[in-house]
Formats: structure tokens, C-alpha cells, sequence
């Protein structure tokens, strides 16, 4: 036994230590010499700005892009550092938050865009670009903006192509430049948003200059605090705006209604009306255009040069101080606005990141709760670690606690969500079964639960690179219906995953000759699966009941055989057939863990795969990573499933002398 947990520590280590990189090269060297203070990139982090229909901090959309064209939550690269002396410049490693990262492609974009940020998994999608390789496939390649971009016309004609496929016919190649061109236009997209800001425009002519003050140089606010005297201007050059007299208005022209038409982005500037008549920000290209349209705003045009004075200040400390400006008159208007309360509340919770220490707390609980099975007469470190994941729970807690206050909606709105809710219902179940008879195995069960369930979470939240508190549905704005039905079917799937989790216990506790199948542990890991499985039966059965109810509220019918629906009534037949399987004696111990088992595969079914089938109402997208995971649970199920019936089949009991001595080590702890 002592032998198997050291085993599985040093596994997790040598795991760990493969993951880890070597970080890719910077193209050409650093603009920015100085680093963003750390103090100004916590204050500009809680920038209000809307983005998808919902005002966030403008770390929340650093982070969500960030994911979604990088699959990383930092950037890491290496650069040449300052030299010192006229000595050689030396190497060093570079590791930009998301905010940092973000305020780069803003204020420095011409660096930004060599970051090595698209990353290439596959080398089949190098040679679709016309990229040179060594032919390895180990490891990633990590390509810039610039060099992307530069063929950016050949990538848009292979995803293209890659789309017209039917899913089953697509390659991984396919579906990675697909992903590829994706991620290409959403930076493309931040990358292009402030480019009118970017620079000042010239102004040729007498009368030109004239309107402007005698300037020579102009910038945006200036153009847009003139905007009335301007449009009278060209209306007065009628179509002669061309003529010499009237200098380069052609190319002011032409500047202005590329920026009013270029690509919007995230929203930076508030209404200046109340909430109640005025739900949609402004972006620049639309300020731009109200302008020229006789709508000018001058709040919105003080905005607009605080920001372009913080793109084009040459000194760090002009730059942070002029943006800095902009980001309090930003936040003063949105919290007239009775929108800065949860701006702050988002910035806080991402700062307190509590899922994250609940991860933690949660792995530390498991190695207290290892070595509390392997010494199993020292109650103190049984005491630790339910004192771990108590605490890892009630972070958990505080975090989804967190998210409700934020999105006004109840603790499950979309699939991140369910992640953390059954990580955290999952674990508290078993600990409480832990706590009820006390012999250890469910109590690294509950931290191995809660600490997996929050790492899929994080891992989720990166493959889908999706806001995971953007708006919901119209169908699904209800709350009492997500408040009811949804986590009450969630405890359901919780109860389900954790009944399978204790079951597979027993299959290696029979398996590896643990202890006897007779012996203490192994009977309370069949009571644990049974007391389990009939508290999921329960559950689910009440919200099957409560979905119907919401289906015929909404859609007018209580039933229609959807896909999630047949998935909820699988886990309800499934686990009815094995509970009266086992008051009637068809089936033991054995068989009720192989049963169980077999449930937590139809869980995993209802829970997931009905939402990639793209069918029906709850279909909720495809996502290749996603379904990669479901069919390694179904492996991973039915590899425990195999080795439990192959195990039953050719010893249908283990012979007395095979027994631990007194029942197994584990039994005697308490």
C-alpha cells in the first residue's frame, strides 16, 4: 500500500515536470524599456468597458482574449535585455500579465504584434501557411501577429475550405486552422480598435488650419471638439473638397470614414444619459461617427484624447498619468451610471481568485489525507486534512457566492459553471461520508474530487476562451427556474460522479488486494456508493420533474425527448434498475460497484456529451477539446469497469489468507 501511494506521488510529479518549457524567442527587440508599474496595472485592470453585451473591468477582457488566442493565461517570452556599459546584452525572460499584454497591443502595438502568441500544435498546419519546420512534433511553435497576418489570406482560404467539410470529415489539421483563423480575427480586432488614435493627422491649407487654431498637427479630440465648424466646412466645399484651396481635406476625409468604419471592438465610453435610457456604450469608430453626424459629444471627446495622449506619450510617466485621466473619467461616468458596484466586485474577484487557492487548498488536503491512509493510527493528520477540505470548500463557496452578486443570476448560468458546482458538491458529499464513518478513502476521494473538478474548470475556461459571465440567453432568463431545476439537477450529476468515484475505490481496493472484500473498508466503501447513489437518485429524479415543469413553461411542451432530457431519465432508470437490482439480490457488492460505475458514464453523458451532439435545445456548441474529455472519462470508466468484471470473473473472491491482517491497514484508522 505504502509502495502504491509513493508511486502515484512521483507520477504527479514527473507529470508536473514535463509540462514545463522553455519559453519562445522574441522577433527584433523591446520598445517598451520600462515595465508597467504594478500599482497602475492594478487600477487600469478595473477599467470599466463593455464588451458582449455586459460592463466588465478591462482585465476581465485581457484575460478572456488572452485565453482565446493564446490558450495561456500570461504571455512568456524571451528578449534581449538593456546592455549595460556597451557590454553584450544578455537574455532574459519576460512574463506579461494579461493587463500588461493588453496595454502593449494598445499603447505599443508595432511590439505587440511580434509576441509570440498563436500557438501551433500541429505541423501539418505550418505547411498550410507555407511555413518552414523541422518536421518534429514535439513541443509547440508559437507564431507572432505580424507573421500570421502576413498570410492571412491563405489561412482565411484553408479555414474556409477546412468549414465547408461535415465535422466527421475534418482533419485535425482542419479543425486547428479553423481555430487558427478564429483566434487571428479576434486580435485583429483589438489590434486594429484604437488605430485612429494611433498617430496625428496633418492639416494642410490656410482655411484648414484656420478652423483648427493655426495647427499643423491634429489629433482626434481636437478634429471631434471642432466637429460642428468641420461639417459646415465640407459643406461649404461642397465637391469641390478637392481643390488645392481647401489643402488635404480629401485625406481627412478619408481618414475619418475609415474610423468610423473600421472594426468596433470592446466599448469604451459610457452614455452620458442615465442607465434606464441608455443600456449600450460607445466605441470610438461610433463617437467618431455621431460626430461627423452632428452628435458630438465633448465629455466623449475629452475621453478620447486622455486615451490618445496615453498611446503617443513618449514617457512612462506621461503615459500611465494620461491614462490614468482617462480611466477616472471612464469610471466616474459608469458609476453615475450605478455600473462601477460591480465592475469593482468582478476586479476583486478575479484579484482574489478563490477557486484557484481552493485548487490549492484542495491538493494540500489530498497529500494531508495520503499520508494520513498511510499512517493510519495518527488522527491528526486525518483532523488536517478534513480541516482542508472544509476550507477548500468554503473558498469554493465564496467564489460562486462572488459570481451570483456579479452576473444577478443563481450559482449555475452555462457549463464553466458546472464544473465548480459539482467540484464542490462533489466534495462536500464525500467528506460528510467521510465524516459518517471515517475510513479515510473518501476523504482523498473529496480532496482529489474538488481539486480535479476546479483544474478542468480553469482548463475549460481556456480551450473555450469565451467570458464565462457574458449575457445569458433570452430563454434562460429566469431565475427562480435556474435557481430550482438546474442546481438541483446539478447535485444530481455531483452525487452521480462521486458514487462512481467511491465504487472505482473499491475496484482497486479488491483489485490491487487491498483488503478482502469482506473486511471493514470494503463494505464501508459499498455503503458509501450505496448511500450516495440513492441521495443522486433522489436528486435527479426531482429535477427531471423540475425540468419538465420549465420546458412546459417555456417551450410548451413538459417532454420532447431531447437529448439532455434522455440523458436526465438514463441516470434515473440507471440507478432505479440498480437500487431494486440490489434490494431484490440480483446483484452484491461486486456487481452494484460495476453498476455504478456504469452510471457514472451515463452522468458523464448526460452532463456533457448531450451538449456536443448538436441536436436539440441544449445543444451548446461543438468543441473538439470538450469531447476529447468526455471520451477520456469514458476510458478512463471503462478501463475501471474491465479491470473490476475481469477481476470478479476470475476470482470471484479472494482467499482468506489474502486478507490484510485485522481487515487492512486502513480499517484500523479513524
Amino acid at each position: 500500500m505504502h509502495r502504491f501511494l509513493v508511486s502515484v506521488v512521483l507520477a504527479a510529479v514527473a507529470l508536473l515536470a514535463s509540462c514545463s518549457r522553455q519559453p519562445p524567442r522574441l522577433q527584433g527587440e523591446l520598445e517598451r524599456a520600462a515595465p508597467w508599474p504594478a500599482d497602475f496595472v492594478a487600477r487600469f485592470g478595473a477599467l470599466p468597458l463593455q464588451h458582449e453585451g455586459r460592463v466588465m473591468p478591462f482585465a476581465t477582457l485581457a484575460a478572456t482574449t488572452l485565453y482565446a488566442v493564446h490558450g495561456r493565461r500570461d504571455v512568456q517570452f524571451v528578449a534581449p535585455a538593456a546592455a549595460v556599459d556597451g557590454e553584450i546584452p544578455t537574455l532574459r525572460t519576460v512574463k506579461l500579465s494579461p493587463t500588461e499584454w493588453l496595454l502593449d497591443v494598445w499603447c505599443f502595438p508595432g511590439q505587440a504584434e511580434r509576441y509570440p502568441l498563436f500557438r501551433i500544435e500541429n505541423v501539418g498546419v505550418l505547411e498550410v501557411l507555407g511555413f518552414q519546420h523541422d518536421g518534429q512534433t514535439q513541443g509547440f511553435e508559437y507564431l507572432p501577429y505580424g507573421q500570421l497576418a502576413a498570410q492571412g489570406q491563405k489561412l482565411q482560404d484553408a479555414a474556409q475550405a477546412a468549414e465547408r467539410k461535415p465535422q466527421p470529415r475534418r482533419s485535425a489539421v482542419d479543425d486547428h486552422v479553423i481555430r487558427l483563423f478564429r483566434q487571428l480575427l479576434i486580435y485583429h480586432r483589438l489590434h486594429q480598435q484604437l488605430a485612429a488614435l494611433q498617430g496625428e493627422m496633418q492639416v494642410d491649407g490656410e482655411a484648414l488650419r484656420a478652423l483648427f487654431d493655426g495647427a499643423t498637427k491634429l489629433r482626434l479630440e481636437g478634429l471631434l471638439q471642432k466637429a460642428d465648424a468641420f461639417r459646415a466646412y465640407v459643406k461649404q466645399a461642397g465637391e469641390q473638397f478637392e481643390d488645392e484651396k481647401h489643402g488635404n481635406l480629401s485625406q481627412l476625409l478619408l481618414f475619418l470614414s475609415e474610423a468610423a468604419s473600421s472594426a468596433a471592438g470592446p466599448a469604451l465610453l459610457p452614455p452620458l444619459l442615465p442607465r434606464a435610457q441608455a443600456d449600450t456604450w460607445h466605441t470610438v469608430p461610433e463617437a467618431i461617427d455621431r460626430a461627423m453626424r452632428g452628435g458630438a459629444d465633448v465629455p466623449h471627446a475629452a475621453m478620447i484624447g486622455r486615451l490618445q495622449d496615453g498611446l503617443l506619450a513618449k514617457d512612462m510617466k506621461e503615459r500611465v498619468g494620461s491614462l490614468d485621466a482617462y480611466r477616472a473619467a471612464v469610471a466616474a461616468a459608469a458609476a453615475a451610471r450605478g455600473e462601477g458596484e460591480t465592475v469593482a466586485l468582478e476586479s476583486y474577484y478575479y484579484g482574489a481568485n478563490w477557486h484557484f487557492h481552493a485548487m490549492m487548498t484542495f491538493v494540500a488536503g489530498f497529500l494531508l489525507a495520503v499520508a494520513a491512509c498511510a499512517l493510519p493510527r495518527n488522527r491528526l493528520l486525518w483532523g488536517l486534512a478534513m480541516g482542508f477540505g472544509a476550507l477548500a470548500v468554503g473558498m469554493l463557496v465564496a467564489d460562486v457566492w462572488l459570481r451570483c452578486l456579479i452576473t444577478g443570476h443563481p450559482p449555475i448560468t452555462r457549463l464553466y459553471d458546472t464544473f465548480l458546482f459539482i467540484g464542490g458538491v462533489g466534495a462536500l458529499t464525500l467528506l460528510i461520508a467521510e465524516w459518517l464513518l471515517r475510513r479515510r478513502v473518501a476523504l482523498v476521494l473529496a480532496l482529489f474530487c474538488g481539486a480535479l473538478f476546479i483544474f478542468f474548470a480553469r482548463l475549460f475556461e481556456v480551450a473555450d476562451g469565451q467570458d464565462t459571465m457574458k449575457p445569458l440567453q433570452a430563454v434562460l432568463l429566469s431565475n427562480f427556474w435556474l435557481g430550482v431545476h438546474v442546481p438541483t439537477m446539478n447535485i444530481g450529476y455531483a452525487a452521480g460522479v462521486a458514487a462512481a468515484l467511491v465504487a472505482m475505490a473499491w475496484i482497486a481496493v479488491r483489485a490491487l488486494r487491498i483488503d478482502h472484500p469482506d473486511a471493514p473498508l470494503a463494505k464501508s466503501l459499498y455503503r458509501m456508493a450505496y448511500g450516495v447513489t440513492c441521495f443522486s437518485l433522489a436528486t435527479s429524479v426531482v429535477g427531471t420533474i423540475l425540468g419538465g415543469v420549465w420546458a412546459n413553461d417555456s417551450w410548451g411542451r413538459f417532454w420532447g425527448w431531447d437529448p439532455k432530457e434522455n440523458g436526465a431519465l438514463l441516470i434515473c432508470l440507471a440507478q432505479i434498475a440498480l437500487l431494486h437490482a440490489r434490494m431484490s439480490g440480483m446483484v452484491r457488492d461486486a456487481g452494484f460497484a460495476l453498476w455504478t460505475v456504469v452510471t457514472g458514464a451515463i452522468v458523464v453523458f448526460s452532463w456533457f456529451h448531450t451538449n456536443l451532439l448538436g441536436v436539440g435545445l441544449h445543444a451548446y456548441g461543438f468543441s473538439s477539446e470538450l469531447l476529447t474529455g468526455v471520451w477520456v472519462s469514458y476510458t478512463v470508466l471503462g478501463v475501471f469497469f474491465t479491470v473490476g468484471a475481469v477481476d470478479v470473473l476470475l476470482r470471484p473472491k479472494p482467499a482468506p489468507f489474502e486478507r490484510a491482517p485485522s481487515g487492512g491497514a486502513l480499517a484500523a484508522g479513524r
